[in-house]
């Protein structure tokens, strides 16, 4: 072990100063607090994403392939099953019908999502046969049958078995103007999604029962995809668009949620900055422990100076002094903040209110490379704040110490 190392060791165990015993407690104290606050929050804001992510992909699919004109890709595409079938990572495909609707019930309108599918191959992709709290997943391949989202289903006053109008914003021309296009459907099921954008709008319904209502013929709205890994979703999503022709248009899960998950990391780094000032705040106390203990070695270090020593192993005696500090402080925190992130995410400690956060519980997540950042800012931090009282304490003049000796 190198001699400035050992110095350091020495003073910081000295316990002839109660003082700054204590202040050398209390410093460790600051920095074991900051960085358990700050891998705690961490993991709060990943779990958070992470569990609202896990809520998106059980609903929505990984990828959706439509085109820049709406509506106009043929059902039996060539060119796109040829390169979806291409792909190993995906795991189901299919055709779907994607429009805006208008649903009626007696004086209550509402404005919906119709979405059309096989019901069959949609076990695969949305799984939506899983979310139904009332009525028969299998009845959706009736014609004029339809799964609406509970929230919908309170808004127009409607259960299994009740029937209610959607409207087609598209209409027909007549002779004797525009008019509405109307279809009568009951209800075969209720789903709940666990996210109000889908409870309250979504009209699940047969893929051809929903082509002839939208006069669409034999074209569909798009395919869409479920992947083995989602979060390949963007590598995927790169290989189709550069095999697809340019009219095609390939989206990932992420594509239609990026302003939510960007907001979310937003707000992670901004936590991350206001909860490392913690740390800079526990850094002052290293600041504080070093000039002190200068002051009080102002004899060791004058002798040391007489001996040989240089500026340069003064210098080092102190700055192992506070990043031994921040070292142990940092360790500790470290290893604490980690067993509360466990303990929360096994034991489900934190539980949350499904109707307002959309998801039932708040996970604990964080990824070695945050845990790393953490360490070594925190390390940062301490070294810097040891620089000034380092750098004093190297410059001392030892004649004019030793003549009051």
């Amino acid at each position: 072990m190198p001699l400035y190392i050992q110095i350091a060791f020495r003073y910081l165990l000295s316990i002839k100063s109660k003082v700054l015993s204590f202040m050398t407690v209390i410093s460790v104290i600051g920095i074991i607090v900051g960085v358990t606050a700050l891998i705690v929050t961490l993991a709060i804001m990943s779990g958070f994403s992470y569990g609202l992510k896990q809520k998106i992909l059980d609903t929505a699919p990984t990828i959706i392939i439509t085109t820049l004109s709406n509506n106009k890709m043929l059902q039996n595409d060539p060119v796109v099953e040829k390169e979806i079938k291409n792909i190993k990572e995906v795991v189901d495909y299919e055709p779907f019908v994607y429009s805006n609707a208008i649903a009626s019930k007696d004086e209550s309108v509402f404005h919906i999502i119709v979405r059309g599918v096989y019901p069959e191959k949609d076990k695969n992709i949305a799984s939506i046969d899983k979310k139904l709290i009332a009525g028969d997943y299998r009845l959706l391949n009736n014609e004029d049958a339809v799964i609406i989202g509970k929230d919908l289903a309170v808004a127009l006053g409607v259960w299994v078995g009740d029937s209610f109008n959607i409207i087609s914003p598209i209409g027909r021309k007549t002779a004797l103007g525009f008019l509405p296009k109307m279809k009568k459907v009951y209800v075969a099921g209720i789903a709940d999604f666990g996210m109000f954008e889908y409870d309250s709008s979504f009209v699940g319904i047969n893929i051809n029962s929903a082509r002839e209502f939208f006069d669409m013929g034999s074209y569909i709205t798009g395919y869409q995809l479920k992947l083995k890994d989602p979060y390949q979703a963007e590598k995927i999503k790169d290989i189709l668009e550069k095999k697809l022709p340019p009219d095609y248009i390939v989206k990932s899960w992420m594509d239609l949620n990026k302003s939510l998950f960007q907001a979310l990391e937003l707000e992670k780094l901004a936590m991350f900055m206001v909860i490392a000032l913690i740390i800079l705040v526990a850094s002052f106390n290293i600041s504080s422990l070093l000039t002190t203990k200068a002051r009080e070695k102002r004899k060791d270090i004058a002798i040391l100076k007489t001996i040989g020593a240089d500026n340069n192993l003064i210098l080092k005696i102190f700055l192992s002094q506070g990043l031994i500090i921040g070292l142990i402080g940092t360790t500790i925190g470290v290893l604490l903040g980690l067993s509360i992130v466990y303990v929360a995410d096994s034991y489900h400690l934190v539980k949350l209110n499904p109707d307002v956060y959309l998801i039932n519980y708040l996970p604990f997540k964080i990824s070695t490379l945050e845990v790393l950042a953490v360490f070594f800012t925190s390390l940062i931090i301490c070294f810097i704040s040891s620089i000034f009282p380092a750098y004093s304490a190297s410059k001392e003049n030892i004649a004019e110490i030793l003549r009051y000796e």
